[in-house]
């Protein structure tokens, strides 16, 4: 009778201490998980940006990324969404891509084919305002088309015919407008007007003579 006791004992205590080994196993592998850092690769190939930088931007870190002499990059990062830009070696920078995701543990690749640098508006102006009619100039940072959208208020609700040649600087007339009214516009610039290579400047007002 007694050894039958011991013997029980020992299986409780055997158990017993299998669980708690079990239980230890299992929180050192979850905390190791949950400190593990959440990386992935970015890599590609521009040709343009060859013996230049890559700049990887999102929304709180800014990563440098060297290119070599054939347009060939690669960097682990921070798992996240992130814009490329393309900076020059005078300082010059543009956007060439955005909404890039990196995912845990997985390589993301670039190509020239997916990269289309996307025009910034620099500066914008209404040198004439008619009574029905306004003609508004733009500047973009490299050769574009693009077009106007105006309004009555920020909403907009009408656009301009398409400039469809690429340049850098650019003149459209509007035409239809009331007399002695406040319009808001605002300029939207891209590259073979592709949704991808789009930008949309900030709101601008003019008035039109009575």
């Amino acid at each position: 009778m007694y050894n039958v006791m011991q013997k029980s004992a020992y299986r409780y205590v055997l158990m017993a201490l299998l669980t708690v080994l079990t239980m230890s196993t299992l929180q050192g592998c979850l905390s190791s998980h949950g400190t593990e850092d959440s990386t992935g690769v970015l890599s590609g190939k521009f040709s343009e940006a060859a013996n230049l930088k890559i700049l990887a931007r999102s929304d709180d870190k800014e990563i440098a990324i060297p290119v070599d002499s054939e347009g060939r990059f690669s960097v682990r990062v921070a798992s996240g969404i992130y814009s490329l830009l393309l900076q020059t070696s005078d300082g010059t920078i543009t956007l060439i891509r955005r909404g890039v995701q990196v995912d845990n543990n997985m390589t993301v690749t670039v190509l020239d084919t997916d990269i289309v640098p996307i025009p910034q508006v620099k500066s914008v102006s209404v040198p004439l305002v008619y009574s029905t009619s306004a003609i508004i100039e733009w500047e973009t940072d490299i050769e574009s088309d693009g077009y106007v959208e105006f309004g009555n208020n920020e909403l907009y609700g009408y656009s301009s015919y398409a400039v469809t040649e690429l340049k850098t600087r650019h003149r459209i007339q509007l035409y239809n407008l009331l007399p002695a009214s406040t319009y808001h516009f605002r300029v939207v610039a891209s590259r073979y007007n592709l949704e991808s290579a789009r930008s949309i400047s900030r709101n601008y007002t003019f008035s039109t003579e009575p």
